[in-house]
């Protein structure tokens, strides 16, 4: 358990700070999804691909805990002001705010989560348990990304590729 925890808990906590934009909400959520692993574990149950099984398990934790939010009427940490970054060039950070913005209105959520999980190095078929989707459905989705972003990319004097580490770097480095 500790050697999978030593593993995993970094992406899964860049994973989840990505989804709530809170670094104090990610950290709580890594570390139920390691107590849900400790408990299906200790009822003798196999997991058979760990890492895939945390994903999920923190995705739906989180989709649950948004949801209820939601209900709440809860102001989420991404609506408070932020707090300037002055280890950074104030022109960058407006770049890639911009930048990341128009990425994001661009793609639709099932793809941004896509992108997001692909960037944390998840195969496909690691993808696709996670969103309990097919395979062949993350590949399109993927496809799709890099049709949308080549366009865009085109326009901006710079590749799909960029701009895709441009905006995952921004979301990290926004979200605690």
């Amino acid at each position: 358990m500790a050697s999978l925890h030593e593993q995993y808990s970094a992406e899964l906590l860049a994973y989840a700070a990505s989804m709530t934009r809170s670094q104090d909400a990610a950290r709580d959520a890594v570390q139920e999804v390691f107590l849900r692993y400790f408990v299906e574990r200790s009822y003798g149950r196999d997991v058979n691909h760990p890492r895939a099984w945390l994903y999920r398990v923190l995705r739906n934790y989180l989709l649950d805990r948004l949801d209820s939010a939601a209900v709440r009427r809860e102001v989420g940490a991404e609506n408070a002001a932020e707090v300037p970054d002055r280890t950074r060039d104030p022109e960058v950070a407006v770049f890639g705010a911009q930048m990341a913005r128009q990425i994001q209105a661009v793609l639709s959520p099932r793809e941004m989560e896509c992108v997001r999980l692909r960037a944390d190095g998840l195969s496909y078929d690691q993808i696709a348990a996670i969103l309990g989707i097919r395979p062949g459905t993350v590949s399109c989705l993927l496809t799709r990304v890099h049709k949308k972003l080549g366009g865009a990319a085109q326009d901006s004097q710079s590749g799909t590729l960029a701009a895709l580490h441009l905006l995952v770097s921004w979301e990290a480095a926004h979200s605690f």
